[in-house]
């Protein structure tokens, strides 16, 4: 039995994205800019974004956060670049509205 390929041309990135906003609100993924990234070959851990696997031969970035005992991000690349994009999104929305209101709590009007 084959296992699934990790990051795939048809996988679904707006999925990918929400999961990173999620876990971005939730705490489960630094909010804070990494202060080191560092890019090696994959040996088949977890992505703490998408949770799918990081194939070996992959890239695979570690993202070292900046405050003390705090795990390293192991991400793929293209997970990497839509944290990016959700941390900066989340940052401005935050300061744009009142404090204490997520952005999954917002209703349209």
């Amino acid at each position: 039995m084959l296992a699934r390929p990790a990051i795939r041309l048809r996988m679904d990135f707006a999925t990918i994205r929400v999961t990173i906003r999620r876990k971005l609100e939730s705490g489960r993924l630094p909010l804070e800019k990494a202060a080191r990234v560092l890019g090696r070959s994959a040996t088949g851990e977890a992505c703490d974004a998408c949770d799918m696997t990081i194939g070996p031969g992959q890239l695979a970035l570690d993202g070292l956060a900046r405050k003390p005992g705090t795990k390293v991000m192991q991400l793929h690349l293209r997970c990497f670049e839509l944290w990016t994009q959700e941390r900066y999104s989340l940052l401005r929305e935050r300061d744009r509205r009142p404090a204490g209101l997520s952005s999954l709590e917002r209703q349209p009007a």
